[in-house]
């Protein structure tokens, strides 16, 4: 990389740094300056689409709709101990090894080349929430900037934003606008699991192969209209973008169109259908795909503090791109090689599956998932066969302490190519203890492991980081 191209990529992460945090303290500075009164959270029908409203007020009614089908009804941001964060700034600073840095070059000998590393990183982060008489704004903002000892390669910053904004427009109906957007470098650790805990969205990436800059965005509109009770529509879109900074890695364009209906059955159940077009359009190489996708749910609120959803379906991959194919003898003599890369289009149905199980503690919350769908893959893998579990658990209810378990499995299997399976294992765990007034010991460690089924590729990889953390307010800090 030239020293031009090095300064280009610096300035664009101030700038990309600067946006992230003016648009995380505006939307924070915006819930502090409204004049409406905050209302006590109401207890509502677990797993409601929304409960932005008093019990009472005749606005309620979009609030009774019972569990919820629709998956982008749910949100955990700003829920990190099983009770919304009203507002809480970190910031942190940390020592951090990991053993297997992956470059995005070229391997040798088909397999790349892994270095160990340690350095310095710096952070800070907001997790708040808001609620209006007929509004609700969610909002966590993270940021990590790394500088690590021996490998300029692999620093800069790591950036996530998730903002979801609910307005109640008329009695029977409500607008969610969502927005994701980040950049990343490292492959294992916290920022990792964000594509776990968000599988419905196309943009965040998961199982990447190398630790290189990718950055992400993803805007969704839906709006909800209950017509009783009972019944309930839904109609929503949603753009993606993702970019690769390494140029032999594929970025992505997109768009999602959907609509759905919801009935209630009784106070406890929902059942669901949902109908979903999706296009997926690669860039730097050849390729794309138009997905037709329809499912059915079933939701219950087992308890006032456990919900289960169960969505099946199928889905049409209509997929376009360059696949390698074997010459026939006389061919591949008189050519001098015994592959050809061809164009090809095809036409594939697959199933699909979503699971999900939430419980909700006093000071503690469970989250597992299971999901067989369609992505967009990771840059080498494009449209893919993907199925994923994962689980999480985190505690903050000890006066000093507070403690977070992740662990996630992922396979690809490419749909427009001849590529071997592609399996990734995560699993993290990490603890805060007060050690006095504002201030906090942080230690966490993640493992990775990734592989092909050929075994042409295999990594395997540890990070352990360990630091202070400095956070106003009562409660013990709950950074995951």
């Amino acid at each position: 990389m030239s020293t031009l191209d090095g300064i280009v990529l610096k300035a664009c992460d101030r700038r990309v740094l600067t946006r992230f945090l003016g648009l995380a303290l505006l939307a924070a500075g915006l819930a502090r300056a409204q004049d409406s009164p905050s209302i006590p959270r109401p207890q509502g029908q677990p797993g409601s689409i929304s409960n932005l409203e008093e019990p009472d007020s005749p606005e309620a009614d979009l609030a009774n709709a019972g569990p919820s089908v629709f998956g982008q009804a749910k949100s955990v941001l700003a829920q990190r101990d099983g009770k919304l964060i009203d507002l809480r700034f970190y910031g942190e600073i940390t020592g951090v090894y990991d053993s297997a840095l992956v470059p995005a070059t070229s391997p040798a000998n088909g397999q790349p080349a892994a270095v160990p590393d340690y350095g310095l990183e710096s952070g800070a982060g907001i997790i708040a929430s808001r609620r209006w008489r007929h509004a609700r704004l969610s909002l966590e903002y993270k940021e990590k900037f790394r500088q690590y000892a021996r490998d300029v390669t692999f620093n800069g910053s790591d950036q996530f934003l998730d903002l979801v904004y609910e307005q109640l427009l008329r009695r029977h109906l409500m607008l969610r606008v969502k927005q994701i957007a980040g950049t990343s470098t490292v492959a294992n650790g916290e920022f990792s699991y964000l594509a776990l805990a968000n599988t419905d969205a196309f943009a965040v990436p998961a199982n990447e192969l190398f630790d290189s800059r990718t950055y992400y965005a993803e805007s969704r509109v839906d709006a909800l209209w209950q017509t009783n009770s009972r019944l309930t529509f839904e109609l929503g879109g949603d753009g993606f973008v993702v970019r690769r900074q390494y140029s032999g890695l594929a970025g992505l364009n997109g768009y999602s169109t959907r609509a759905g209906v919801a009935y209630r059955l009784t106070q406890r159940q929902t059942i669901g259908a949902t109908f979903q077009h999706t296009s997926f359009d690669f860039q730097r190489v050849f390729g794309d795909a138009r997905l037709q996708t329809a499912t059915v749910a079933y939701a219950v609120a087992l308890s006032k503090t456990t919900d289960f959803r169960l969505q099946l379906g199928g889905t049409r991959v209509s997929s376009s791109g360059l696949t390698q194919v074997t010459l026939d003898p006389s061919v591949a003599a008189v050519l001098g090689q015994s592959t050809a890369i061809v164009t090809f289009s095809g036409l594939q149905y697959a199933p699909i599956a979503d699971v999900r199980l939430v419980r909700r503690f006093a000071h503690s919350s469970l989250n597992v998932a299971f999901t067989r769908d369609i992505s967009p893959g990771n840059g080498v893998y494009l449209t893919s066969r993907r199925t994923a579990a994962s689980a999480g658990y985190t505690f903050a209810g000890a006066r000093r302490w507070t403690g977070a378990l992740n662990a996630g499995y992922s396979r690809l299997s490419s749909l427009a190519s001849n590529l071997p399976p592609y399996t990734n294992f995560q699993a993290g765990a990490g603890i805060t203890y007060r050690l006095a007034g504002e201030a906090y010991a942080e230690l966490r460690y993640d493992y990775r492991h990734y592989s092909t089924q050929d075994l042409s590729l295999k990594m395997d990889s540890n990070r352990v980081s360990l630091g202070v953390a400095f956070s106003p307010g009562a409660a013990p800090l709950a950074i995951w």
